[in-house]
This record gives C-alpha cells, structure tokens and sequence, in this order.
C-alpha cells in the first residue's frame, strides 16, 4: 500500500483520485493547494503526488519546484485539463520543472490506475536541470 497525496482545489477531482486509488489498495491524503501539500509532505512519509497544475495559492509549477528541492526521491505525476495556456504546454513545464510523468484529465480507471501503478513500481531516474540550477 502506498501514500498518495491527490492536490487539486476540485473537491470533486479529489474525490474521484481518491476512489480510483483506493481502489488500487492505496492510502490518499487530499489538498487543495500547493501549501497545503507541502504542509503534508512535512508532516509524513508520501509515495507520491498526484499534483493539478492550476490551482489558488501556490499553484503546481511552484509546488513541484519546491517539493522536488525538499524531497528529491518523491514522484510527482502533474495532472491537467489546460487552461489559459494549452494542456500540453502546461504539463511540458511540468516536467521540465520536475514532474516525473503527466496525465491529462478527465481521470479514467483503467489508465490512471495502471500510470500510479508504473510509477511507484519503477524507481525514480529523472535528472531535473532546471530544479538543479534552481537550488
């Protein structure tokens, strides 16, 4: 069983997330923004973060910069529907910033479960230069 924190500010999404994963045998912590899941991420051991990219407060680019420098070893999948700038350009910045893979929502049983299955099977590889240099 793994620890999986869902960050997105749609209660529904969250919602959906933690029924899919819950299924999968998995323990799911939701938050709404980023600062909430990085309050998260100091409070307990997580497997991984399923992380929004458009969200109030502290949105996913940031939270992935700063969760990636305080815990390098965490996978981060960056989910998205797009926004002002298109889905694909939204989650290319993801991974450029950190994320170690991208989902596009709608979330779907079958792919989003075997995604979060791939990722905590598979140890983390990515090398980030943009988070490097950051630091």
């Amino acid at each position: 069983m793994a620890v999986i924190v869902v960050v997105d500010d749609d209660p529904t999404i969250q919602m959906i997330a933690a029924e899919l994963l819950r299924q999968g045998d998995h323990a799911v912590v939701a938050a709404a923004d980023g600062e909430e899941a990085l309050r998260i991420l100091a409070a307990m051991n997580v497997d991984l973060v399923v992380m929004d990219m458009l969200m109030p407060n502290k949105d996913g680019i940031e939270t992935i910069i700063e969760a990636r420098r305080l815990y390098p070893d965490l996978r981060i999948l960056a989910i998205s529907s797009g926004g002002r700038v298109g889905v694909g350009d939204l989650l290319r910045m993801a991974r450029l910033f950190g994320a170690d893979d991208t989902y596009v929502k709608p979330l779907r049983l079958d792919t989003f479960a075997a995604t979060i299955d791939r990722m905590l099977l598979e140890p983390r590889q990515t090398v980030d230069i943009l988070v490097a240099e950051a630091r």
